[in-house]
């Protein structure tokens, strides 16, 4: 994919190896395309229940002034139906991230993502039938201190710094899960 990368170890005995492709061939078994619940840190201004976001957008150009704003840490949870459980190597890709997220599924660890392809691999933590996934998005503090210059009200803000080069007009970070969100299989198969 691009911008990807990836380490290459070398072993006399391999366990186990891959065949397929050097560019596999992908099929998409789910698209969690909307629905997603959000749930926002506590203590960084934003909305103290959950929200509900009908399909994903980026933070900043939200009406709510408290998610616009917001820098820390969100969770996302949504779910998927499988048939079955392909035999291939399944990845969930999450489109896009701002700026980095760990992702879970069926409540077990599948790892986290920083750069391009924001792409993790959930083979082994897959079920047939109804599958959760939770993704923790984490971004900046920039968005947070170029809302507390004017947009947020005094009463409500809570960083301090003695010197920056922020200001109310200065740009504001892409933030939050962006996707498109979808469920992939591969034609990489374990040997």
């Amino acid at each position: 994919q691009p911008y990807e990368s990836s380490f290459i170890v070398f072993r006399n005995a391999p366990k186990s190896s891959l065949k397929g492709r050097n560019y596999p061939e992908e099929t998409v078994l789910a698209s969690v395309d909307n629905g997603w619940n959000v749930t926002f840190q506590e203590g960084r201004g934003a909305p103290g229940e959950s929200v509900t976001f009908d399909n994903l957008s980026d933070w900043t150009v939200s009406d709510d002034l408290r998610i616009k704003y917001f820098s820390g840490t969100a969770t996302y949870t949504n779910s998927f139906t499988l048939e079955s459980v392909p035999g291939s190597q399944v990845y969930i890709d999450l489109g896009k991230v701002m700026v980095m997220a760990k992702v879970k599924v069926n409540g077990e660890y599948a790892g986290g993502v920083w750069t391009a392809p924001y792409r993790v691999n959930v083979t082994n933590f897959l079920k047939e039938g109804e599958n959760t996934i939770e993704v923790e998005v984490v971004n900046c503090w920039r968005n947070r201190l170029i809302g507390e210059k004017e947009a947020i009200p005094e009463a409500d803000r809570f960083t301090f710094q003695t010197s920056t080069y922020l200001d109310k007009n200065s740009e504001l970070q892409s933030s939050g899960l962006l996707g498109p969100v979808r469920v992939l299989a591969t034609d990489y198969e374990l040997l």
